[in-house]
Parts: structure tokens; C-alpha cells; sequence
């Protein structure tokens, strides 16, 4: 699998949630990419965790614009965010138990396929919800 590579297709031109997205896209490389290196397993591990940490900031701001926007699929949405979450989770504690037989690879083409099938599936959705409010628009 290739590195992720923002497209205009995934903008639901709302700033605060494409550039939190755009920043997942580069945290999620730099997991592929340390992997391709062969990089030391504290990297990799340093990588997870921030992805983790972004990961739950982001959500805690793409939930509370659609609290503002009255989204109605709001806690459909929170449990998908539940499940990316549990994922990345997942394998940090798989990487702790084993970083030696660990792959990376197997665990990016899942977070990036959910990533993207999600923003272009689950996040569009919200767009009309949000994309009018002044919080969304800040970068």
C-alpha cells in the first residue's frame, strides 16, 4: 500500500475538520514509513501514540461541532469514532506485547482504509450540519 495522499475529494471544506484530518493522514505515514525504514520499535511505538492522542483530540472537536450543529446521527458517529479508537488501542498493545513479529503495514492499510472510507462515507454527512459554524471555520 502507498502512502496516503490528500485529495480534494476528501475536503468537506470545513478548516477545522480538514486540516485535523489532513494531520491524521501525516501521522499515519509517519507509522508506514518509520515501519519501511526499519525504524527502532520506540519510534514506531512514539508514532502510535501520537496518532492516538490526535486521534482522540480530533474527535473530541469533530463531535462537539456536531453537537453545535444539531447533527441527529451524532451517536451513530461517536461509535464509529469508538472503533478507530479501539483500533489504534489494538495495536499499540499489540506492538507492546510483540514489536519484533508486529506489522505495521497490516495495521496502516486498516486505520487508513477506515480513515478515508470514513471521511468520505460518515464525515460528508455532517458537512451541512457544520460547515456554517463559526468554530468550524477555524484552522
Amino acid at each position: 500500500m502507498t502512502l496516503l495522499r490528500w485529495r480534494d475529494s476528501l475536503s468537506l471544506n470545513v478548516p477545522a475538520v480538514d486540516n485535523d484530518h489532513k494531520r491524521l493522514f501525516e501521522l499515519l505515514n509517519r507509522v508506514r514509513f518509520l515501519d519501511l525504514a526499519g525504524d527502532d520499535p520506540e519510534a514506531i511505538m512514539d508514532a502510535l501514540s501520537e496518532l492516538l492522542l490526535y486521534t482522540q483530540t480530533h474527535f473530541r472537536r469533530e463531535e462537539r461541532l456536531m453537537e453545535l450543529g444539531n447533527y441527529p446521527d451524532l451517536d451513530a458517529h461517536r461509535r464509529c469514532h469508538r472503533e478507530f479508537t479501539e483500533n489504534v488501542t489494538e495495536a499499540m498493545a499489540q506492538f507492546r506485547a510483540n514489536s519484533t513479529n508486529f506489522r505495521a503495514n497490516n495495521i496502516y492499510k486498516l486505520l487508513a482504509n477506515w480513515l478515508v472510507d470514513h471521511v468520505l462515507g460518515e464525515d460528508m454527512k455532517i458537512r451541512p450540519f457544520v460547515a456554517a459554524l463559526a468554530e468550524a471555520q477555524a484552522a
